[in-house]
């Protein structure tokens, strides 16, 4: 068996690399021809081996020196030398020459090279000098023994950015001109900015070999020597009599020769039945070599393709641009930059116009899906459609039996057990050449009764898929139906209530259709014309088998919600009570939440009538019907009903009720949950929790709740989602702030400016919270973060006046009453009643730092003299005025002010 080393080729003997080494030998080939065709005495042409990791740079480069060694005329006039470990410890160019003898020793035997190495460091001091002597003794080696020196150096941009400056790159360039015995072969992951820019020393110093992926015949052989030296010829043989099944390999890795591997060995090694584990063990493995990969990319390529790998199908531009932010020319400049690099490759679908792009090793999409989604059915699915792929309908026939007998023998979670069988049920249904077909059907429902229960919905599941494969299915009504799915999915609702209609026509009691239809119509919120659909579902019901239900659960759900949206709340409680919807709190998962679902709905529309005691008798029940650890949609009715409760509590003033109710939301809210649960936690934990604290004047905890809040928040959750929460999240920290929390009102808003830098009111609140903390060294920091909200919301009166404030604190008068002018002119009114306190103080000051001419102007231009007369008095008086008789107590209040003027500094910020 030959030794195969996926990471560490140069730990394989000569025989070893040569027999691995079946790629690349065009580009070997060229190599040596370029050797042979060096000109003693002359400039030697330097080389470049480009690719992402296992890609083959270090086998190809160690097959080429292996090669020299073993050819006796290139062994006369060559030694070869690698650097075969990482050069860390290369930080000038004198370590370069330095490692340069150390490898030399190795490649010789002779002792004396690596001695000059140890040496020249205690001798000598000045590395420069030392790069010289290093150099000179590389030299004599070449003298002496009348060969040149082929330097074979891995990751040779990490070694050129570990050098001190760019005049150790230009001294190491001029070097290998003056010095022709030295010809230097590296190797980099991608064309570095070293040899890829104008102006840089090493820019077109090198002939580039760039190593793209594998083709169909290279593929074959490097599959068939790793089933030939693993003992499995006839697993080659399987493989040669599927030639698809070999393009599936190679597309699905992108031709990278590691990954090929790594995907024969699952097929060679592994079960059938444990493909998963072997899947997820070799995801596992492989989890460095992705995460270095993607940590390559600049930040913006890294987002884009980030994007891709997430997806599962390929995606249009525009979706990309969508999905990471950018707009649509910046998106196809990264998509551009990420297929030269060999990250994404474009595909043209049957069908399509316009171009999609996909990640060029299919293997990310199964690394992020196993890597950030830890569960579900959907998870699921991927992961048999990655096996489909890659296994081929013959493989996974064997796949099918070997699974159902797994789950026979191992008895996982019945979720577990419920998802695999739904998801394989329709790979087998469709798979009319399975002979087992039919004995398939019989075991997977006989073990979902046995495992599940009787009554457990994925029994219907699985006859729906073999029913939807059957002959006596109409494969038109298939492909409308799929269409009008399709059209329904995109959003083209006018044309799927077409396609759902046209089925309608031909098959009345189609029950499907007219499911598909309410939804439909309920999508484009024609709610009234859905409820007439949904009722037809049960009216189309022949008898009461276990999918008809299922059918009926739907449609009842359906119209439920589009009952709420009419704002029919009697009708909602009257359609839940007819139908039954006490399953047992044991059935499975999906059972459970569409029961949990419609209670749901019935507390809710109870609550909306102010039936609160029976609404929070329904609210309890739906407790029962969810576990902390189900999928995270079937999660959503549970949180429903939890924040439902808790404001309904806090509206009722039973206030340690509703912190209780609250508290019990984080149980059912998962940190890699989806946006949409993660958000529905936030209704209890801010509205029903801090009104409670408020009634109950625990201000202490207002901001734990905030700053719990903002937990689940992420910044690439959807906009409307992450606004609509950072606003309720601030409005809670600008009340910390009017109760005097300055620094928990801070705190809380620069949490949330991480998640959302676009609300302006958290920056604005920020500011206002520094301000009031009265602490004179952090103006300019309040300053920085006033002029961010008011950059963001220029048009915000309540931005502006922060800004003033701040300006008017740091004594920059002439740019604070720009900013009162703009701001009064926006909203004058509010600003003067719900501020006029902190505006007449800082028009004192600016009255004190001589402004007081403008601050008259200010005043007279938008109407603050009946607001404020004693100061506009008082002004007057400072600019030489007489000034009629007064009332006395507005001259009193002139004179106070007055003696404000004087006692103010010149410079407020120090009386801040």
């Amino acid at each position: 068996m030959t030794r195969q080393r996926l990471y560490n080729p140069a730990q394989l003997t000569s025989e070893e690399l040569k027999a691995s080494f079946v790629a690349r030998k065009d580009t070997l080939a060229e190599m040596l021809r370029l050797i042979r065709e060096q000109t003693p005495g002359r400039p030697c042409q330097h080389m470049m081996l480009i690719g992402p990791r296992g890609m083959g740079k270090t086998t190809l480069g160690l097959r080429l020196l292996h090669e020299i060694l073993e050819t006796p005329e290139l062994a006369a006039d060559w030694q070869p030398v690698a650097f075969h470990e990482e050069s860390y410890g290369i930080g000038d160019l004198a370590d370069f020459w330095l490692a340069a003898l150390r490898h030399l020793t190795r490649a010789t035997d002779d002792p004396q090279w690596g001695d000059k190495a140890k040496a020249l460091p205690k001798d000598e001091k000045d590395t420069d000098r030392q790069a010289a002597y290093a150099l000179a003794s590389l030299m004599d080696f070449c003298q002496t023994s009348g060969k040149r020196l082929l330097l074979f150096v891995e990751n040779l941009d990490t070694v050129l950015e570990q050098l001190s400056d760019e005049r150790q790159i230009h001294a190491l360039r001029a070097s290998l001109i003056e010095r022709t015995d030295i010809l230097l072969i590296g190797s980099a992951n991608t064309v570095f900015e070293a040899i890829r820019s104008h102006g840089e020393p090493l820019y077109e110093f090198f002939r580039l070999f760039i190593l793209k992926g594998l083709g169909p015949e290279e593929t074959r052989r490097i599959l068939a020597a790793l089933a030939d030296g693993e003992g499995e010829s006839k697993a080659m043989e399987a493989l040669d009599h599927e030639q698809g099944r070999l393009e599936t390999i190679r597309r699905l890795t992108g031709g990278n020769p590691r990954l090929v591997v790594l995907a024969c060995r699952i097929l060679i090694e592994s079960p059938l039945g444990s493909a998963f584990e072997d899947l997820e063990r070799l995801i596992d493995e492989q989890t460095p070599y992705f995460k270095a990969r993607i940590e390559e990319l600049p930040v913006q390529a890294r987002k884009v393709f980030h994007c891709l790998a997430e997806g599962w199908k390929p995606m249009p531009a525009r979706e990309v641009a969508e999905a990471a932010k950018l707009n649509s020319s910046h998106a196809s400049a990264q998509l551009r930059q990420l297929m030269e690099r060999g990250y994404a490759r474009e595909v043209n679908l049957p069908g399509t116009k316009r171009a999609l792009y996909e990640v060029g090793d299919r293997f990310y999409n199964i690394y992020y899906l196993l890597r950030f989604s830890r569960t579900g059915r959907d998870r699921l699915a991927r992961l048999v459609a990655f096996l489909y792929d890659l296994f081929g309908p013959s493989g996974m026939r064997t796949m099918y039996v070997a699974a159902l007998e797994a789950l026979r023998v191992q008895g996982p979670p019945a979720i577990e057990t419920s998802n695999l069988l739904s998801v394989l049920s329709n790979y087998v249904a469709r798979d009319k050449d399975f002979t087992g077909r039919e004995d398939w059907l019989r075991g997977a429902i006989e073990l979902a009764k046995k495992t599940i229960g009787a009554n457990t919905p994925v029994v219907g599941e699985i006859h729906e898929a073999f029913a939807e494969y059957s002959p006596a299915t109409s494969a038109k009504f298939n492909d409308i139906m799929n269409r009008g799915a399709a059209l329904l999915r995109s959003g083209h609702f006018e044309d799927a209530e077409a396609s759902f209609r046209a089925v309608i026509e031909e098959r009345p009691d189609h029950a499907g259709a007219w499911l598909c239809l309410g939804v439909t119509l309920m999508c484009a919120n024609r709610f009234e014309t859905s409820l007439t659909a949904f009722d037809r579902v049960n009216r189309t019901l022949s008898d009461d088998t276990l999918p008809l239900q299922i059918l009926a659960r739907w449609a009842l759900l359906g119209k439920c919600f589009a009952l709420s949206r009419l704002k029919q709340y009697d009708a909602i409680v009257m359609a839940v009570d007819e139908h039954q919807t006490d399953d047992a709190p044991d059935h499975t998962a999906l059972s459970r939440y569409v029961t949990a679902s419609l209670l749901a709905f019935k507390g809710d529309a109870l609550s909306k009538l102010r039936r609160f005691d029976e609404a929070m008798s329904i609210w309890n029940r739906i407790v029962k019907y969810t576990r902390k650890d189900d999928l995270p949609d079937l999660r959503g009715p549970a949180l429903r009903s939890l924040s439902a409760k808790g404001s309904a509590l806090a509206e009722l003033d039973r206030l340690d009720e509703a912190i209780s109710t609250c508290d019990q939301i984080p149980e059912y809210v998962h940190v890699q949950d989806p946006p949409n649960i993660r958000h529905a936690a936030l209704s209890g934990l801010l509205f029903a929790r801090a009104t409670a604290l408020l009634k109950l004047n625990r201000l202490e905890d207002l901001s734990a709740v905030c700053l719990s809040a903002l937990n689940y928040l992420r910044p690439n959750d959807p906009s409307d989602l992450r606004r609509q929460a950072i606003t309720a999240i601030v409005s809670g920290a600008y009340l910390l702030n009017v109760l005097g929390r300055h620094v928990e009102a801070e705190t809380v808003c620069k949490k949330a400016t991480i998640i959302e830098p676009a609300d302006h009111e958290a920056w604005r609140v920020v500011a206002d919270a520094i301000l009031r903390q009265k602490d004179s060294a952090r103006l300019v920091e309040a300053g920085q973060y006033a002029r961010r909200a008011a950059a963001l919301a220029p048009e915000n009166g309540l931005a502006l006046l922060t800004l003033f404030d701040t300006l008017a604190c740091q004594s920059n008068w002439t740019e604070a009453l720009g900013a009162l002018e703009r701001a009064l002119r926006l909203e004058g009114d509010d600003i003067q009643e719900h501020r006029q306190p902190a505006l007449t103080a800082s028009l004192i000051k600016a009255v004190a730092a001589g402004h007081g001419l403008w601050v008259k102007q200010v005043m007279g231009e938008f109407s603050l003299i009946e607001s404020m007369e004693p100061l506009w008095h008082a002004v007057r008086a400072e600019l030489g005025e007489k000034l009629e008789p007064l009332p006395i107590e507005i001259m009193d209040a002139v004179t106070e002010i007055r003696r404000n003027f004087i006692s103010n500094p010149k410079n407020p910020s120090e009386a801040t």
